[in-house]
């Protein structure tokens, strides 16, 4: 029995899908700080892409941060932080952004970004 669960229909999604070229910047995440991870998200890409910050609104159309700080870090500020190996990739203005289970969270560009840049 093979496996034909993959289709040809993702080759248009490509460039959504690159693979990251290399970690640009790490930053970290206190689940029990006072900055909410979207603030800390949408401040390091700025920091990273050199734009102005935006509000953190913007990012909740790429991704449901509540849902992302509920699924790593628990309902519940005190609860403990899982593995590391627990994370959640997601695309934010041409960046890839790895947001991992101990806080950290690495920011990437892709090899279609560094094309359009040259």
């Amino acid at each position: 029995m093979t496996d034909d669960s993959q289709s040809d229909g993702a080759a248009g999604d490509e460039r959504l899908f690159a693979a990251p070229s290399s970690t640009l910047t790490e930053v970290k995440y206190d689940p029990t700080g006072d900055k909410g991870l979207a603030t800390v998200i949408v401040q390091a890409v700025s920091d990273q892409t050199g734009t102005k910050t935006y509000h953190e609104s913007p990012l909740h159309d790429y991704i449901d941060i509540d849902a992302i700080e509920t699924l790593l870090f628990g309902t519940q500020p005190d609860q403990s932080i899982g593995s590391a190996s627990q994370n959640i990739t997601f695309r934010y203005r041409n960046v890839i952004v790895t947001v991992r289970a101990d806080g950290v969270i690495q920011l990437s560009g892709t090899n279609s970004s560094r094309a359009t840049k040259n």
